[in-house]
């Protein structure tokens, strides 16, 4: 399971307090300070038939909260104390679905192990003591969304990263208020949020509370989920991943170098007639040839559609090769394993000449196709007698810098076409 774990929900302008049975778990809540008194004998004991059935009837009202970390606990080892744990926080961490937003503001403000600034313990981004019965009372009026997220660490890892106490939590936060405003779609000027942090025994974590001053202004897409939970898990473990983006750094590097020796070889083999790679060789001579035509910058991004085709081909001729491939495969690791910080769920991996992390190798290739200078059909004299520069040689292996190949037609019995061509 993935070190941070995220829940990202929204309540509707029309909530309503509890819906059939979820009423029971409203109580279960508001009760759950003396419920958490477990005598310590017993809670290494099996988890109770109570226990069981009511872990039953959350699973069934609430699926996602498989993949809590309490759950994850409590399937390893079921005992009494795991049982109440993830009871405790399946219920908490769906209590957006079971009361209203006022309701659930002054809830993560007041409850038990809530760490307090002042009286309670919601904080913001302000910088001073947030008046709880206001921001209740603004919650209560509004008539927008409100999304609520719940940010959640295993035990050794906040205190291994010094997440144990709320006024990380909060500083953390505050540097994310420009993402959370981009990704909620909401102007920095009207992004309200408030967030609290509740120090539990395992998981300890934080609730944060987000909404527009505007009521009908913000919308959360997948992929600014996506795009928040990396911002978060970044932040959080920067420590951790610093040796993973080195790493990553490292491969990126020895991929780069590893495809330029590749054409350098091509480039070297062509020279004595000896192509390794008949493939490429024909893609660099038709990239050269529309070089040759094409006026200015000869950079990929300013080629026509036609033409980066063709540098596309060759660099998915370069992924083929085995240094290349086993390179970007090292590579993909590293970057799948920050991914697997803040979740399980890996995207589809992008070929190389897709991957905007390698479009340099695009260019070193246009520079490489460029230095074969000029192709030349031997059976046209008369056309090599108007170029410029371009001397007809009668023996090319003779003459250092020169190569000569076969090119052959596309139907079976075809006379091959001789060429020559100058390498720089």
């Amino acid at each position: 399971m993935a070190k941070l774990v995220t829940k990202f929900k929204y309540l509707k302008p029309d909530s309503r307090n509890g819906r059939g049975n979820r009423g029971g778990y409203v109580k279960y809540i508001a009760t759950r300070e003396g419920v958490e008194k477990i005598d310590d004998s017993r809670k290494h004991a099996p988890a109770t038939m109570s226990q069981k059935k009511l872990i039953g009837q959350i699973l069934r009202d609430f699926p996602d909260s498989r993949q809590m970390l309490e759950y994850e606990d409590y399937t390893g080892q079921p005992t009494i104390g795991n049982a109440s744990e993830f009871i405790t926080r399946a219920l908490e961490d769906n209590a957006t679905q079971m009361m209203g937003k006022k309701t659930y503001a002054d809830y993560i403000a007041t409850r038990p192990r809530a760490e307090r600034f002042g009286a309670h313990g919601l904080f913001t981004d302000e910088g001073v003591e947030v008046k709880l019965f206001k921001v209740s009372e603004d919650l209560n009026k509004h008539r927008g969304n409100v999304w609520t997220v719940i940010i959640s660490l295993r035990r050794e890892d906040a205190e291994r990263l010094g997440y144990n106490n709320g006024s990380r939590w909060r500083d953390m936060l505050r540097t994310q208020t420009e993402a959370l405003a981009v990704n909620l779609k909401i102007p920095m000027e009207n992004l309200r949020w408030f967030g609290a942090f509740h120090n539990e025994s395992h998981h300890p974590h934080v609730h944060l509370l987000a909404y527009s001053a505007i009521e009908n202004e913000g919308y959360l897409t997948p992929r600014g989920v996506n795009n928040l939970r990396s911002a978060f898990a970044r932040d959080i473990f920067a420590q951790d991943l610093l040796c993973i983006y080195e790493k990553q750094t490292m491969h990126r590097d020895e991929l780069k170098e590893n495809s330029l020796k590749i054409m350098e070889e091509t480039l070297e083999a062509l020279k004595y007639g000896n192509s390794r790679n008949p493939r490429i060789e024909e893609l660099l001579f038709t990239l050269n040839e529309r070089l040759s035509r094409t006026s200015g910058k000869k950079i990929y991004g300013y080629l026509k559609a036609d033409v980066k085709d063709i540098v596309d081909a060759i660099m998915e001729e370069l992924a083929e090769d085995e240094r290349i491939r086993a390179l970007y495969n090292l590579w993909y690791g590293q970057r799948e394993a920050v991914i697997q910080t803040y979740t399980q769920e890996l995207p589809e991996r992008i070929p190389l000449a897709e991957n905007k992390e390698f479009k340099s190798i695009k260019n070193m290739i246009i520079r490489e196709a460029m230095q074969l200078k000029t192709v030349v059909r031997m059976d046209e004299p008369e056309e090599i007698k108007d170029m410029e520069n371009v001397k007809i040689v009668e023996d090319i292996g003779n003459h250092e810098g020169y190569g000569n190949c076969e090119k052959h037609g596309t139907h079976e019995g075809d006379v091959g076409q001789k060429y020559q061509w100058l390498v720089q």
